[in-house]
């Protein structure tokens, strides 16, 4: 029999937003002729935990894995105990962004867990797998964090993947069934060459930006599309970091005559009114810019320099083309003041931005693998709790010099004010 490995996404809230980052790791495991599957938990009831266990024990794997933020890594633990309770013998392991950059000693408080996989895991699981079946030496796997008796061992880094294109594509091993979706999550690259203070993604991925071709995105797409799929979200963190490679994608939408909605997130520098153009006419509908302040010297502590004007023009040319815009902010941030918060929901208002969804702004998080959780106090910011496990980043525990809590509770509300938002609730499982 094969070796099976079960990997699951926690999303709490729900919705289409299909793990495709677990996606290519479980086809890479097919292609490696190991059974995988993904599978996504809500909460932890009475009755889906009956549901886990029942899984559990019927599929009968030799790896759980668990796709860890900092937002469901308690309720991955809840799970992974319970893997545990099923099975001992079952190796559990971490990976995704909270796992990427959490102090190696965390492994000391997560008992359950047995291996902490760092950054991109398409290689490291199926080396794993066959490091446990031969009962081999895991020192030897590049990339991963584990315990031998008391001491807890980091391997060397594992390179990151040099050809996108050479990766197993989830759609084509059928990893998502994707008739149960009525969108699909397309990331066509990885990384970002930016060096934004409080983003991990350019440490994560050395500053660069791996792409797949164009030939490989509407391959993709393509499998979708036959399964009758019509809207698509763009997961890049720079979509249109390279105008001509997205102009080819376009056109060959355009040539297909998909009748696609599709979503994409960038940054307002990265475009132009001739890309907006074909983008419009292929589908596109929604881009969100980052844009996180208004206030030109919180920007640039930041170290995201941001020309408000051309912003805003941007911002026109998008909708003057059919597209509507979204933009993300934040407040909480270094050297920023409610004044300065406040300036920027003005500034919202005067482009017309629609208070909700990605433009209803959140608080800065603290995240592992980010300038300023490394060294808050230079960036101004208190943390609240002096002691926390050492799987937990700080998250939102923070004042900064110029915010207390009352004020950052009062932004909150006030955006909240323009548009509360609406939660989904229930619980349960599903495969994906």
């Amino acid at each position: 029999m094969k070796p099976r490995v079960l990997l699951y996404t926690l999303a709490p809230s729900g919705g289409d937003f299909f793990p495709v980052s677990l996606g290519y790791i479980a086809a890479s495991l097919k292609a490696h002729d190991i059974e995988a599957v993904v599978a996504e938990v809500n909460q932890i009831t009475k009755r889906t935990g009956q549901e886990v266990a029942n899984f559990v024990i019927t599929y009968k794997p030799l790896i759980v894995g668990f796709s860890v933020y900092q937002a469901n890594i308690k309720l991955a633990l809840q799970l992974a105990r319970l893997v545990k309770m099923i099975n001992p013998a079952i190796v559990v392991v971490f990976g995704g962004p909270q796992a990427g950059f959490m102090p190696k000693e965390a492994l000391r408080q997560m008992r359950e867990v047995d291996i902490i996989i760092r950054r991109e895991a398409e290689f490291v699981l199926p080396a794993l797998v066959r490091c446990i079946i031969a009962n081999s030496d895991p020192a030897r796997i590049k990339g991963i964090v584990f315990m031998r008796r008391d001491t807890v061992i980091e391997t060397l880094p594992a390179p990151l993947v040099s050809d996108l294109d050479s990766l197993p594509s989830p759609y084509a091993f059928n990893v998502f069934d994707l008739r149960q979706h009525e969108a699909a999550v397309i990331l066509t690259s990885r990384g970002c060459c930016f060096n934004c203070a409080f983003c991990y993604t350019p440490r994560a991925y050395e500053r660069r930006i791996r792409m797949h071709s164009p030939r490989r995105v509407l391959a993709d797409m393509s499998i979708c599309v036959e399964s009758r799929i019509r809207r698509f979200f763009f997961a890049d963190p720079s979509f249109t970091f390279d105008k001509k490679r997205v102009a080819s994608i376009m056109r060959g939408i355009i040539k297909r005559r998909w009748k696609v909605e599709i979503w994409c997130e960038t940054r307002a520098d990265l475009i132009d009114r001739p890309l907006l153009a074909i983008m419009a006419k292929a589908g596109v509908r929604y881009i969100a810019y980052g844009l996180e302040s208004a206030d030109p010297c919180v920007n640039k502590t930041l170290r995201k320099p941001i020309d408000l004007d051309s912003f805003e023009k941007i911002v026109k040319l998008t909708r003057e083309v059919g597209i509507e815009p979204e933009v993300f902010t934040l407040y909480g941030l270094p050297g920023q003041n409610t004044e300065s918060c406040f300036k920027t929901l003005d500034f919202l208002k005067r482009l017309g931005i629609k208070i909700m969804g990605n433009s209803a702004g959140q608080q800065l998080h603290l995240f592992f693998g980010t300038d300023i959780a490394d060294a808050p106090l230079r960036y101004g910011i208190r943390l609240l709790k002096k002691r926390r496990p050492l799987y937990l980043s700080p998250g939102t525990d923070f004042v900064t010099e110029q915010m207390k809590r009352r004020d950052i509770i009062t932004v909150a509300k006030a955006y909240k004010a323009m548009h509360p938002r609406n939660v989904r609730k229930g619980a349960g499982i599903s495969l994906l």
